[in-house]
């Protein structure tokens, strides 16, 4: 559902100041809690590239490990690299608002924060040694999703679940496919197939949220006039614009994707 800006702020906010050094895991823990309540989801999860590079199970909102990519999945970025992946799971399916998928991204980066934080305090334990390795991995990884992103026509969040998908199906750790993939090697057509394909999805998603916006302003709108309200008319009117905008922004990316080259399988 919605999630309004104010929502998610006070939703942040509500957290208060967050110390890793009272306990990286239990501050994880009441991040991860409180983006599960705002997305009212059944688990919210943090994975993290380990020390043999592969993409495993870090912390929970519910202190409970899951082994699959989550329903909805955004990437978690230290130092202008990716060292893992946020992820939300549903026991029933549910199609996703673009607000919601920004929470999300916000929760990501606050996370982030507090990993920044556990490295520069430092803080020990198991969660800190598997930071440690995630940054360790983070430029090859970086380097694989730049490459998928400008010669496969994804978006970096798809390039780094079509990394991860790849290395599950494979069986073979997320590092060793980022390596792959900055050495040339030869990619699976069918992923990535699968991948724009997902891509396009969302695109039609929101494509579809914005055209109904649009609608609802100038419908708005038209409501503000028979009334005498030029100003809130004009103001409507300017917001449908914008979704329009938004539209053709969304359009554009998607018939980029659609040209892009598909690797060799």
């Amino acid at each position: 559902m919605p999630i309004a800006p104010a929502q998610l702020a006070r939703s942040l906010g509500a957290l208060g100041p967050l110390d890793v050094e009272q306990g990286l895991a239990g501050t994880l823990e009441q991040v991860l809690g409180s983006a599960r309540t705002l997305l009212h989801a059944d688990r919210v999860g943090l994975m993290l590239v380990d020390q043999a590079g592969a993409l495993d199970w870090a912390s929970a909102s519910d202190g409970m490990a899951e082994a699959r990519s989550g329903d909805l999945t955004v990437p978690v970025q230290v130092g202008g690299g990716p060292v893992g992946t946020l992820d939300v799971y549903l026991t029933a399916p549910r199609r996703w608002d673009d607000s919601e998928g920004a929470a999300l991204h916000a929760y990501a980066g606050l996370v982030a924060s507090v990993l920044v934080a556990a490295v520069t305090a430092p803080v020990p334990g198991r969660l800190a040694d598997q930071l440690q390795a995630a940054l360790a991995h983070r430029s090859m990884i970086e380097q694989a999703v730049e490459i998928l992103v400008d010669r496969e026509a994804l978006d970096a969040q798809a390039a780094l679940a079509w990394l991860g998908a790849a290395a599950r199906s494979t069986g073979c750790p997320l590092i060793q496919m980022a390596r792959a993939v900055v050495g040339g090697a030869p990619l699976p057509s069918d992923r990535l197939a699968q991948a724009r394909a997902e891509r396009r999805e969302a695109t039609d998603l929101e494509v579809a949220t914005h055209r109904r916006d649009s609608e609802l302003h100038e419908g708005a709108a038209r409501g503000y006039e028979r009334r005498g309200q030029a100003g809130r008319a004009q103001t409507e009117r300017l917001q449908a614009a914008a979704a329009r905008g938004r539209i053709i922004d969304a359009e554009a990316e998607r018939r980029r994707a659609d040209a892009g080259p598909i690797g060799a399988g």
